[in-house]
């Protein structure tokens, strides 16, 4: 036997040997190919940023001839500025070519094109600049010009040549690692056949001296996993299958002593899953204390579950109720916490409590629950953020007394009451708190829409009308003063028209004046597109509800127009269930997602923070749907 076991092992020993070999050979080559790779990708990306710094260079480069000749063009000594930043830029572009660059051709070219760079702007932009400034005309003549061309083509042909260089050697290095990869490929076929090769071996042994005696023990197990737990195996083998048999049984009999606690651990795990799935999606307090009562009373087996908090004034009230409808205890119900009982009890120590005999009970609440049959109650204290918070107390009416670990029981889900309790207060105070900061955004937007209209459009259109009374001054002979005085008033008219359309982006004034129905009309006369409104409004809304919808329509009729690609655009809008429901409808290609350029995003995050939903439905080829809830009892001004 011993003969054997050692044949086996040493075999065993021989064939991962081999495997071993072949694997390892293969992952060295494969490593050397990495190395390769990454050094291919480490040249790409040095050439990459030689290829941005020579970008930068020539960019600030020509920025400085451009804004030299809008000077020369127009006299605008606002272009002096502009210039004497590309100037700037040229320096920082040139100095960080030069960084960049670290092979000694590199440097070579990076200094050539530095010194046509700076030549270019110290030699000939300065001075010139200089000459204009001070009314020399001779800096407008062909010759400066031409000079100025020559120097720009001199620099481009230098940054070609350095980027041809470049790129001659990223070619080189590519080509290189196309061979490489060819030997990759090679040798991962290679040791991929060899393993395949290695493992059938090994498997078809291991298969006669080892899966079937494993069988044997496999049967055996298929019944213990169908759930017959007092399955046990006969110890007639010998060796490691002789033990394996032994552990067989051994751990049978463990798992038969783990099922009955595991049970009772995975139906609590599964109450708690279920509880913590209601806080998260947020539901109202009353709906998770229900919840909470109802796991806890089916959990520990008991008649009547209560949730309790306590009030400033020494009072408690019944927020979650489960069972005892003889009890008489609803949930709102307010009781005081006197005398000898549960609730007094836990609120005096902080610790669990428990009554085995009713009979000793006394107080308003225990008197209450002595008269309806109540025999016994457990509590257990619940804390939110380190203060007792409140009491969850449970009860029967049986001859026995609760288990001795009842408040133990009950005192592992205090825990999870007082953090979905934490939750939703602080989901409360969440929305509260950013339906504040959307309505003090809302109030700061309508103070710059008010300054814009009142402010800098009365400007304009005053000063247009001054430009149109002197334009009308000018005499007959001043054809061209005419034009250009016209022109600019022309200009003045489009700027208004501007500044008005930015006022309006910014806060419409007729949604604060008229409210929500006649802006979305407002909006309706703008579009590009027919829009069917459908606007079932009676009232005015919540101003930071008008404002969210006035803003979810005007974005999708935007998108409807420069990406949908829609014809016709649907909007209703009515109120149910303290809520606005706002539909936008379009025919257009679908496909829209949120986060890709359609301001949905933006849209999602003002409505969450008014405590609503929106909802997308896009599918390509079918349209948009956008359908939004606002509710109007959330709202915190």
């Amino acid at each position: 036997m011993s003969r054997t076991r050692g044949g086996l092992i040493s075999r065993m020993v021989l064939a991962t040997g081999v495997l071993l070999l072949i694997v390892g050979a293969a992952f060295g080559v494969l490593l050397i190919s990495i190395n390769e790779q990454r050094s291919t990708a480490r040249v790409t990306r040095h050439a990459q940023q030689v290829f941005d710094a020579v970008e930068a260079t020539e960019r600030s480069t020509d920025e400085v001839q451009t804004r030299q000749l809008q000077y020369f063009a127009t006299g605008d000594a606002g272009y002096v500025a502009d210039w004497q930043a590309a100037t700037a830029d040229v320096q920082r572009a040139t100095e960080h070519l030069e960084h960049v660059a670290t092979t000694s051709n590199e440097r070579r070219h990076a200094q050539h094109i530095t010194q046509i760079a700076r030549s270019y702007v110290d030699d000939y932009s300065v001075p010139v600049m200089d000459a204009a400034r001070r009314g020399d005309p001779s800096v407008r003549d062909a010759a400066t010009m031409r000079e100025g061309d020559r120097r720009i083509a001199e620099l481009h042909t230098e940054t070609q040549a350095l980027r041809m260089t470049e790129r001659q050697i990223v070619d080189t290095r590519d080509a290189r690692a196309d061979r490489q990869v060819q030997q990759e490929i090679l040798a991962v076929v290679c040791g991929l056949a060899g393993s395949a090769l290695v493992i059938a071996l090994v498997g078809w042994y291991q298969t006669r001296i080892i899966v079937q005696p494993i069988r044997r023990v496999a049967a055996m197990a298929d019944q213990l996993a169908s759930g017959d737990l007092g399955t046990r195996l006969p110890e007639t083998g010998t060796v490691e299958i002789g033990r394996l048999e032994r552990f067989f049984n051994v751990m049978a009999a463990s798992l038969e002593r783990g099922y009955r606690e595991l049970t009772d651990r995975v139906e609590t795990q599964t109450a708690l899953r279920r509880i913590a799935t209601l806080v998260a999606r947020g539901v109202p307090s009353a709906e998770v204390m229900a919840a909470v009562a109802a796991e806890l009373g089916q959990l520990i087996d008991t008649e009547s579950v209560r949730l309790v908090r306590y009030e400033p004034d020494g009072t408690g009230t019944i927020v979650g109720a489960w069972g005892g409808a003889d009890l008489d205890l609803p949930v709102g119900t307010r009781m005081p916490l006197d005398g000898h009982n549960v609730t007094a009890m836990v609120l005096r120590t902080g610790r669990p409590a428990r009554i085995d005999d009713f009979a000793n009970a006394t107080g308003a609440l225990g008197v209450h629950l002595r008269e309806r049959g109540l025999r016994a109650a457990v509590g257990a204290p619940i804390h939110v953020e380190g203060r007792l918070w409140g009491v969850v107390a449970s009860g029967t009416a049986r001859d026995e007394p609760p288990p001795s670990n009842a408040e133990a029981r009950l005192a592992e889900y205090t825990d999870l009451i007082g953090t979905a309790i934490a939750n939703t207060q602080a989901r409360a105070d969440l929305i509260a708190s950013r339906s504040r900061f959307v309505l003090a955004t809302d109030q700061a937007r309508r103070r710059i829409e008010h300054d814009l209209h009142d402010g800098i459009q009365q400007r304009l259109i005053s000063l247009g009308l001054d430009l149109r009374r002197l334009q009308e001054d000018v005499p007959t002979e001043l054809p061209v003063l005419r034009e250009e005085l016209s022109a600019v008033v022309a200009g003045l008219t489009g700027t208004v028209d501007d500044v008005r359309e930015l006022s309006r982006g910014v806060h419409p004034a007729i949604l604060s004046d008229g409210g929500l129905r006649p802006a979305l009309r407002a909006l309706a006369r703008r579009s590009g597109m027919a829009v069917n409104l459908d606007v079932r409004l009676d009232d005015r809304l919540p101003e930071p509800v008008e404002v969210a919808a006035y803003y979810v329509v005007a974005e999708s009729l935007t998108n409807a127009t420069k990406h949908a690609q829609a014809t016709v655009v649907s909007v209703q809008a009515d109120v149910g269930d303290h809520q606005l429901h706002l539909v936008v409808r379009d025919d257009g290609v679908g496909g829209a997602e949120p986060g890709h350029g359609s301001g949905l995003i933006g849209l999602a995050d003002r409505v969450e923070a008014l405590g609503g939903t929106l909802t997308l439905h896009s599918p390509r080829g079918c349209g948009t749907c956008l359908e939004v809830r606002l509710p109007l009892d959330e709202v915190t001004p």
